[in-house]
């Protein structure tokens, strides 16, 4: 047990400043975290409901890490959030260790507030980085989830809030009102775009107008209505919005405005006549507009970008910018709207001249009625190649500063790193490249496979490691690292290398025949965009792409099946179809069978029997797989409150003996007289299509009986 001294501890908020700092606070408390938790899950106070004393309150401390920004992109549905990452040391160890995870986990509010809706989880592998240009500076991590609001027409204003938790080394559970012992919780203001395509009848009834039956006869009410194309406000109708409003002319027409200065110096006469055009019937002085569009500063007073980090698990920059008024962004959501630009540059050789462009990104902004005081949070998405930037991890840290500018309506010039926004900002920060193989010139390399990097799958068994990780959210694949195999579709990724061909086979080892992968592909550009990739049908040869328009870096799709352990090659041709030498190989562990499930009660006449209440119930059931993962046993409905009406044992993560199986037993005395169902699901630890945690395969099985009352 801790002293007496120690047992008075409590610590809140951290220092928010940078990594500066060498001195190791809280070492107990990070280097044995798990473990304290383990003693006593209430160990740091942060369990409103538990009934075990703390030892320590340590709660919401941002000492080591914060979650800095949360926005939405709503083109995308995709949540972002940043985080700050601020010591040198305390995360687990260096580049060449595990590390250790930093978890977020998002939520979405409808109601303002009252009621919160679990998002999912995500998180990012952080490690001890000192000695660098990072030991000045925080680095900013950003984590990217997935998701799908609901929707209404654009007329209708979809302003909801969202909130984020970071926990440090333990995900949050999915409880809205988890407080994490490291880590912090932020709440903001999202906006989601309206429908594209609407149904009739929802139509009708937004109208609140009930067709009559002739109209019914003659109209399709499942029908599909496309909404017009959203309409772009001319500067005399931004002009007449915004007349009561304080909108300044060097916000509404921007780009008229850039247009004329564009025009050659020799007709000036004709673009001051221009401008003076744009605003008829306005004392406005011409020479104080102009001005305006040569600042030294951009102007943060409509939108400013706060915070930018690098999605580590699918190399992508984020921004978040906060729009701050609900007016002057050229238009309703019903119309064009506006755009923010974010523009982004790195300094990969560190002296300080942002050398490198790595592309603009934008997000779609509009007018509202009224926004939150607070505004709302908007984030844009930049997929980056990183591919050739990487280094070993035993070279240590890669550290990089990246630059970003806001830019409203104009995006900002990639060759200027300078670039001075009209309306927006500039952001630096530090980011951490995750190690890897340096890759010189054209080397076959498949980096995922089954959503698993190719370092996290054994090469003997073709089985996960008990380290191994989702590349897209960090996540295990099993939560006690056990050994998983992989089944449906599986993905193969690797750097692409345009100018020339690649083809990827497989084959069941040891001696199977190569088949070679042709499945046409589906791949997303920089935009979202997504278009179609079709090998040649001669050679099965696929065509490598220029990164922008494959970002996903997908090679190829295998529908698997059976349950062998396979082998996955790629091989590289010139533009003649020449193979190149050398090709990259790993081994693969199928699994493509479902668990086997059953339950039976063996009291009385068994199944589908009827029981008096405080009959005890008893029988068998079966819950079986080679790769086994979990089980899980429960009475429907769920109409009695735990423990009452739950069956002896509810889960474990063993499979039963062989048939008969494993015994269970339920007590009924206080157990609400009615029809139920004993249910019993089997879920094995196959990594299913290559996505999850969660996609593995499931088999249920029930029973029937009835509680009668005594």
């Amino acid at each position: 047990m801790p002293d007496k001294e120690e047992s008075k501890k409590s610590f809140g908020r951290g220092n928010p400043g940078g990594a500066k700092e060498t001195s190791f606070e809280f070492k107990k408390e990070r280097t044995q975290y798990r473990a304290l938790l383990l003693s006593n899950p209430n160990y740091f106070g942060n369990l409103k409901t538990s009934q075990l004393p703390s030892v320590v309150t340590i709660q919401s401390n941002t000492t080591f890490e914060e979650l800095g920004c949360v926005g939405f992109q709503p083109q995308l549905s995709r949540l972002e959030a940043v985080v700050y990452i601020k010591r040198p040391s305390g995360y687990g160890g260096h580049v060449c260790s595990n590390g250790t995870s930093e978890f977020v986990r998002f939520f979405l509010s409808f109601d303002g507030g009252a009621n919160w809706v679990d998002q999912g989880l995500t998180s990012f592998q952080v490690y001890d980085i000192s000695g660098t240009n990072a030991t000045d500076s925080r680095l900013e991590y950003a984590v990217t989830l997935d998701v799908n609001p609901p929707k209404n027409f654009c007329f209708q204003e979809n302003l909801i809030l969202a909130r984020a938790i970071l926990s440090w080394n333990v995900p949050p559970p999915p409880d809205p009102n988890f407080t994490p012992v490291w880590g912090n919780v932020r709440d903001t203001h999202i906006q989601v775009d309206g429908f594209n395509l609407i149904l009739a009848k929802d139509l009708f009834e937004f109208l609140k107008v009930k067709p009559t039956p002739e109209i019914m006869q003659v109209f399709d009410a499942a029908q599909e209505l496309k909404l017009a194309a959203p309409k772009a406000l001319s500067v005399k109708e931004l002009k007449e919005t915004y007349r009561e409003k304080k909108v300044p002319p060097h916000r509404f027409a921007l780009a008229e405005l850039q247009h004329f200065l564009g025009q050659p110096t020799s007709a000036a006469g004709v673009a001051t006549e221009g401008i003076q055009a744009l605003f008829p019937g306005l004392n406005i002085n011409i020479a104080e507009i102009l001005g305006q569009l040569f600042p030294t500063d951009g102007n943060t007073s409509f939108e400013q970008l706060e915070c930018i980090g690098l999605n580590t698990n699918i190399d992508a920059l984020v921004g978040i910018i906060r729009v701050k008024l609900p007016s002057g962004y050229s238009g309703g959501p019903c119309t064009v709207g506006s755009r923010e630009y974010v523009t982004f540059w790195a300094d990969f050789d560190n002296n300080g001249t942002f050398e490198t462009c790595l592309g603009t990104a934008s997000v779609k902004v509009y007018d509202f009625n009224e926004i939150p005081k607070d505004g709302l949070e908007y984030a844009v998405f930049l997929p980056i190649d990183l591919t050739h930037r990487r280094q070993p991890c035993e070279n240590g840290p890669k550290v990089v500063r990246i630059r970003a500018i806001l830019s409203w309506n104009v995006p900002p010039p990639c060759f200027n790193p300078d670039y001075i926004p009209i309306w927006g900002n500039r952001e630096e920060t530090m980011v951490h490249i995750t190690p890897g193989p340096t890759i010189v010139g054209v080397v076959p390399k498949i980096s995922i496979l089954g959503g698993i990097p190719v370092g996290k799958i054994d090469n003997l068994t073709g089985l996960t490691t008990a380290t191994a990780v989702f590349e897209a959210n960090n996540l295990a694949p099993d939560s006690l690292g056990r050994p998983c195999p992989f089944g449906g579709w599986i993905n193969v990724k690797g750097p692409q290398y345009p100018g020339f061909k690649y083809r990827v086979q497989v084959r069941e080892e040891p001696v199977g025949a190569w088949i070679t992968l042709t499945t046409p592909l589906k791949v997303v550009d920089l935009n979202g965009n997504v278009g179609d990739q079709i090998p040649d049908m001669g050679t099965g040869l696929f065509t490598y792409l220029p990164f922008a328009q494959n970002i996903g870096n997908l090679l190829a799709l295998w529908n698997s099946v059976g349950e062998a352990l396979w082998r996955v090659r790629l091989q590289i041709f010139d533009i003649f179809d020449n193979p190149l030498p050398g090709s990259d190989s790993h081994l693969i562990q199928l699994d493509n069978t479902w668990p086997t499930a059953s339950v039976v009660i063996e009291t009385g006449i068994g199944n589908c029997g009827k029981f008096n209440q405080g009959d005890p119930l008893a029988g068998h059931f079966i819950a079986r797989d080679l790769y086994f993962g979990s089980y899980s046993l429960s009475v429907k409905p769920p109409i009695n409150a735990a423990p009452i009406g739950v069956p002896i044992p509810a889960g474990g993560f063993v499979q039963t003996a062989l048939a008969p199986g494993d015994p269970w037993s339920l007590d009924t005395s206080q157990m609400t007289p009615c029809g139920y169902i004993i249910e019993v699901i089997a879920v094995d630890r196959a990594i299913v299509n290559s996505s999850g945690p969660g996609s593995a395969h499931q088999t249920s099985a029930s029973a029937g009986f009835c509680i009668e009352k005594k």
